[in-house]
């Protein structure tokens, strides 16, 4: 991922579902693009939930909890790839 925009979210009225969805609307609105994949804390994700319209659900653990880092794939060739963005 070259772009993403890293969204918090620890609301506990809120589902997993709309947090995600959230992000994916405020990274939509800001760079003009649906996101395709969604980096997460391994504690965040629920066991049978992957994906959510179109956008691939990744856990890292270089994600705090409650954090949400949506954007576009990058090409699996690329070097560095595989693995969540650092930084």
């Amino acid at each position: 991922m070259n772009i993403g925009l890293l969204w918090f979210d620890n609301g506990s009225q809120r589902s997993l579902k709309e947090k995600i969805g959230n992000a994916v609307s405020h990274y939509a609105q800001r760079f003009g693009d649906k996101p395709t994949v969604c980096y997460l804390h391994p504690d965040t994700l629920d066991a049978d939930f992957n994906s959510l319209k179109g956008v691939r659900l990744k856990t890292a653990t270089n994600v705090q909890p409650h954090h949400f880092w949506v954007g576009m794939e990058t090409d699996p060739q690329q070097p560095g790839n595989g693995k969540a963005p650092s930084g």
